[in-house]
Parts: C-alpha cells; structure tokens; sequence
C-alpha cells in the first residue's frame, strides 16, 4: 500500500480543534506517512508537533498559513513549506498579523453586536489559544443558545459555522472588516526570506467561481502570482463534490506542469466544523501520495 501525506492541516493554536501532538497521533492512527501544519499566521504548535513526530514516527513538515490580499475584496493564502520556523524576524512578522486579527475581530463583534448578535471579545480570546479566525467568531455565535431565535429567523435553521461566515464575515459581508494585511508578493517574500516553499492554499476555490452550474477558472490571476514568486499550487485539494473536485485536479496538475510549478495536496483539516475534510481525506475519495513530499524536496533544493 503507498504511503499517504496531509500537507494542509491545523491545529488549536489557529483554528483547529486538535493539539499539535493529537494531531501527528491522529495522523499516525490513519497511517499517514506526514503531515504539514499549517497554523494561520502562527507557528506556535511547531515545537510539540516536531517532539509528537518522533515519539509517533509522522514526519512532521514546518508549514505555515498566511492570508494575503491583493485588493480588499480579494484573499489569498499562502501556504509555506519548509521553513526556518525559529527565525525571530519571522516569528515577530507573525505576531503582527496575529495582532491586527485582535483588531479586527473587535470590529466584527461590534458589527454583529449591531445586527443583534451576543458575542463578546473575552469568550473569543479564550476559545482562540492562538490565530484568531473566522471559525472562532462563527462558532461561538452559533453556539450561543441566546443567538437561537435570530439564527434560525436569518438561516431557517440553525447554520454550519462555514454558512454563517458566508453571510456574515467574507467582504462585502454585514459583519465584514478589514485589516492591515500583507499583499501575496509580500508573504511569499517572507517565506522566502526564512527558507521556505510558497504554494497558493485551494486554488480550486481561490481561483475558481461557479456560475450556473459551471466551473469558471481565473488563470489570469495565476499568472500574477507566479510573477512575484508563486513556487507551486496545492493542486491536490477539494471542492464541494467529488465531480468538481476532479475537474479542479486535473485542470491545476494540467498548469502546473505546463507551468513547471511545485504540486502540493492537503485536506485543510480543522476538525472545527469548517470547510476542510477528514484528515488526509478519509472521508473523500481524493489522497496525496508521499511521492508528492519527495517531489516538493527535491525542487525546494533546485
């Protein structure tokens, strides 16, 4: 049996449920060969997630999230792969974005506050032991027996965390703020700058729109991203169905090749109720092979 990999995984230290060692452990109970965690902004679970490796024999790879945006309507997320993780330059970068997140989550509660939400900054700093995201927010409104009424009044139901950040906390969203934020050049510089591999996280929804029942794919905006320094794409990753999810794999494999670009695959596991899978996609028909992390090695030493 080949060996599997999750390069795309988080833990509780941004907006996953797991500790970084009940992770690798999980990983190690559904024969994964490696995972990457992939904490947004944050690099915090590194340390124990390396110690779990070597007690559980996962290999741990030192990855990394960061949300860039090119326009205020537009977010991408870069994925960076074998970094220096201990550089202090990098790690003080970090615990700015994670800074301006504080900012603007009090902005978000106050808008929501607004439209007749409870939620309160403390209950969300203590859910959040690191990153806090959007999930955060979501959850503990969601979770609020106060909130019922109104939830069940704006959804007919009550909502997943995923429906009720579409509604409320995207741009252009009621809730909706912005924040100081890097632009993608910027963040794959950072990786750089500390060793790493920058890979664009989900391209299949980063890139792509679904306009009446059809896949329609921006390969413009690709081709911007690999101008400034784009070093791959997480070409092995989901859409809501296993139709669409073929479709986008075989369309990303296609270009990365032709583009001579790095392939990288994960699962966006958070175990959180958002829109990742099972880890290393046990609950999908789609896989990545170790060979996959071979690959990346080799062209991250090119």
């Amino acid at each position: 049996m080949a060996k599997l990999i999750d390069l795309h995984t988080h833990t509780y230290y941004s907006d996953g449920v797991l500790s970084p060692s009940d992770l690798v452990k999980k990983a190690k109970e559904i024969d994964l060969a490696a995972v990457g965690i992939a904490d947004h902004d944050n690099i915090d679970g590194l340390k124990e997630a390396i110690a779990a490796s070597k007690k559980f024999g996962v290999e741990v790879v030192p990855s990394v999230e960061i949300s860039s945006y090119p326009s205020s309507d537009t977010e991408f997320h870069i994925l960076g792969y074998f970094l220096d993780w201990q550089n202090k330059a990098f790690q003080k970068a970090l615990a700015a974005f994670q800074d301006e997140r504080e900012k603007r989550a009090k902005k978000v509660i106050k808008n929501l506050n607004n439209v007749g939400y409870l939620i309160n900054f403390g209950d969300l700093r203590a859910l959040a032991r690191g990153t806090i995201v959007q999930p955060h927010i979501a959850w503990l409104v969601i979770n609020d027996l106060e909130n019922r009424k109104k939830l069940k009044a704006d959804f007919g139901k009550i909502p997943s965390t995923g429906e009720f950040i579409v509604k409320y906390l995207i741009p252009g969203a009621l809730a909706y703020e912005t924040r100081k934020t890097v632009t993608p050049k910027e963040a794959i510089g950072l990786i750089h700058k500390v060793g790493g591999m920058a890979i664009l996280a989900h391209p299949a929804w980063s890139l792509v729109k679904k306009e009446n029942g059809k896949l329609i794919f921006d390969d413009e905006y690709l081709d911007q991203l690999v101008k400034v320094g784009l070093d791959g794409l997480e070409v092995y990753a989901h859409r809501e169905n296993e139709e669409d999810t073929r479709v986008c794999v075989e369309h990303y494999l296609d270009l990365a090749q032709k583009k001579k670009l790095a392939e990288s695959g994960g699962s966006d596991y958070h175990g959180f109720g958002s829109a990742g899978k099972d880890l290393g996609f046990a609950d999908f028909y789609l896989k990545v092979p170790y060979q996959v992390l071979e690959d990346l090695k080799s062209k991250n030493k090119q």
